[in-house]
């Protein structure tokens, strides 16, 4: 999620749209070959379904043809007078003959009670009763024509048995056909599937290979469904990987348990056009995903271009420069949103200006002081340190130099005595002639007031010495300070009418700090403090002469102490 979050918007639109398009394809391509599978499988059902119907029909035309065979025979005058000699010697060439004759693999004689009397295969010998085979017993005791399917010796055999009359029944004639393997793949290349005979218990003879035919014999899915009594609902067996979708078709026979055939068609072979399709589909899909993502990149660029111009002017607002614009060519929300953008650099260039204007005429923190209601309207009370500074003999130095070389002078002067000032957080309250009014502890707070109001004034000295080597011209002296610093209590707040106001503290430490400024021209001192700005310095500063002095406004004497350093 992380990873997310830091994530360019770029990024993010087209990971979207090509996770969106890609589970698109995906779901096509699933529902695609979900609606092709299951038309292929009831296409292939149906198949199987008509199967059943040829393999049906040509069941009954194999039987009936060899009924009519039988019935043809049985009605042979010469083989009549045969049968009736009942003489098993000169019945079996006879046997052999019309069995070759007529391409069957059964050919029996009996007499009238199911006596074999001569087989053309030579299997059984004379005198073995048939009617033993209850299949066979059945038929003997119809005394009709009649086909069955039975097994026999372990056989599987199609056999008709058929009385010879002359005119009474003089025997019976049969004759059958092995249902073996051979039978099974005629009828398997004529249907166009997979023929297998089998019960539950036994296979008899299948169209599989001999190699294959395990695969059969081991998979207990037929013989499950031949003992559940479902036969004729197409079900899906795997043989060495392949799904074959396989039918069972009962079959009338005189066999324990019910004798089916099995018809079978791969499923997996039906299905590989499905194969080639989804292979062609995916390379639609994947054309069609390129072409979208393309699509989405040009779209997510005409998007994030414009927020990233956005971005950009931002970092440029921040660091100050309120010039910055961005062009702005569209009408939707991202134009819009862009026309916003310069708005809102307008007003903050706007107050910038107001903010750097107003801070000409009053300190900067001041004004920011006043711009972010830092300011309480009723005013307030609070210990700061007030400083103030003036030039010593300064009415003679303007009496000797111009007006305008006197104001380049003040103006570089002043500059050194803000930065000093400032440097240490004090606030320039006013310009008093030739001096400042500067203030430590309003409006910022600082626990240090007094021992930034002494590091100020010595800058304010150290300052001035470079200026006084850039000023120095002939006739004209360097220029002196005098620095008086007191720390008290005073009102603070904006003070004045609604049309103007200006910050100003008031109260009596305002007045006496201007009194020890003073102070500095009688003891030709360069910063005077009173004692209690003294006693809040610590040990960090060279202190020098203490004095008691009487001051104006004051009924008693004020303790002050001269700074060195």
């Amino acid at each position: 999620m992380t990873w997310w979050m830091q994530c360019r918007l770029r990024t993010k639109i087209f990971l979207v749209f090509s996770v969106i398009i890609l589970l698109v394809l995906v779901l096509t391509l699933w529902i695609t070959q979900l609606m092709v599978s299951r038309q292929v499988e009831s296409v292939l059902k149906s198949e199987l379904l008509v199967t059943e119907r040829v393999f049906r029909r040509a069941m009954k035309v194999h039987s009936d043809h060899l009924l009519t065979q039988s019935e043809l025979l049985a009605s042979d005058f010469a083989l009549k007078q045969v049968i009736a000699t009942y003489d098993p010697s000169t019945l079996f060439p006879v046997a052999q003959n019309y069995r070759n004759r007529m391409g069957v693999d059964v050919l029996w004689v009996t007499d009238e009670k199911g006596m074999l009397l001569a087989d053309s295969s030579g299997k059984f010998t004379a005198g073995k009763n048939l009617a033993i085979f209850p299949a066979l017993s059945g038929a003997f005791a119809a005394e009709k024509p009649t086909a069955i399917f039975t097994e026999i010796e372990g056989t599987l055999v199609q056999i008709t048995v058929v009385p010879v009359l002359a005119p009474g029944i003089i025997g019976f004639l049969l004759l059958g056909t092995h249902i073996g393997d051979a039978i099974a793949q005629q009828l398997g290349k004529e249907t166009g599937s997979e023929i297998s005979f089998l019960t539950a218990e036994r296979l008899f003879a299948s169209s599989w290979p001999l190699a294959q035919r395990h695969l059969l014999t081991e998979s207990r899915r037929p013989t499950t469904e031949i003992s559940q009594g479902v036969p004729g609902t197409p079900f899906l067996v795997r043989l060495q990987g392949e799904r074959f979708l396989s039918l069972l078709v009962p079959i009338q026979a005189q066999i324990t348990p019910p004798l089916h055939a099995l018809v079978q068609r791969s499923y997996d072979a039906a299905l590989a056009p499905l194969a080639a399709l989804r292979w062609r589909l995916a390379g639609i899909g994947l054309a069609a995903l390129l072409g979208a993502l393309l699509l989405g990149g040009v779209l997510t660029a005409s998007i994030t271009s414009p927020i990233q111009t956005l971005v950009k002017g931002m970092q440029q607002v921040l660091q100050g420069n309120f010039n910055q614009r961005i062009p702005v060519n569209r009408q939707d929300e991202i134009g819009f949103l862009g026309v916003s953008f310069n708005e809102m650099v307008c007003g903050l260039e706007e107050r910038e200006k107001l903010k750097y204007t107003f801070g000409r005429f009053v300190s900067k923190d001041v004004a920011s002081a006043v711009l972010n209601d830092r300011i309480p309207l009723a005013g307030e009370r609070r210990e700061v340190t007030i400083l103030f500074q003036d030039i010593r003999n300064f009415t003679t130095i303007s009496e000797r130099t111009d007006a305008a070389a006197l104001v380049q002078i003040l103006n570089q002067f002043f500059t050194e005595m803000v930065s000093a000032v400032e440097a240490e957080g004090g606030v320039v309250k006013q310009f008093t002639g030739d001096g400042v009014m500067a203030l430590f502890g309003a409006p910022n707070s600082y626990p240090d007031s007094a021992a930034r109001a002494v590091r100020a004034a010595l800058g304010m000295v150290y300052r001035l010495e470079s200026l006084n080597v850039r000023l120095r011209r002939p006739g004209i002296p360097d220029l002196r300070i005098g620095v008086g610093i007191h720390t008290g209590e005073v009102i603070a707040g904006l003070i004045g009418p609604d049309s103007r106001v200006e910050y100003a503290v008031i109260g009596d430490a305002v007045n006496l700090a201007s009194r020890i400024e003073g102070l500095t021209k009688e003891l030709q001192a360069t910063i005077l403090v009173t004692d209690e700005t003294a006693s809040r310095l610590g040990s960090g500063f060279t202190l020098g002469r203490t004095a008691i002095m009487a001051v104006k406004g004051k009924d008693k004497p004020v303790g002050v102490v001269e700074v060195l350093g």
